[in-house]
């Protein structure tokens, strides 16, 4: 074999392996899986740093508590709502009570990688309930 062909072959046998190795390289950051009867509730975009989950179908939380609330946290970026019933978010105004109504809805099933470029609600709210929980009633 003259020299010629000897580097070609060397080479191409090492784009080959460099090139292998980019195509199989694992993605820098894996979803976190939602078990089956849970809502999940995420920190990052998605479905990275889980910061929240539960199984209760009618209860509420503050989400400051999970670093998941408004300002100064960052907010729901993500969330799964594999329970057999909606998940809400309200605000709280002080003094003033309780939003009158939900002021974002999950429904059944329900699932958003990205919830950055929608409803401001998912950055800013300040309890999550399930069910037909009402904060008032359980915070």
């Amino acid at each position: 074999m003259n020299l010629r062909r000897k580097i070609a072959v060397t080479v191409s046998a090492v784009a080959m392996t460099v090139g292998g190795g980019i195509l199989t390289a694992p993605p820098a950051a894996a979803d976190e899986p939602c078990a089956s009867n849970k809502l999940c509730l995420y920190r990052s975009t998605l479905y990275r740093t889980m910061e929240f989950s539960t199984g209760s179908v009618s209860d509420c939380w503050w989400l400051d508590a999970y670093n998941l609330g408004g300002p100064p946290w960052s907010g729901i970026k993500s969330y799964r709502n594999n329970l057999p019933v909606k998940s809400t978010l309200w605000y709280y105004y002080g003094s003033a009570g309780w939003s009158s109504a939900p002021v974002a809805t999950i429904g059944v099933g329900g699932a958003s990688s990205n919830t950055t470029g929608g409803h401001v609600a998912f950055a800013d709210s300040e309890t999550v309930c399930t069910g037909d929980a009402k904060p008032w009633d359980h915070l």
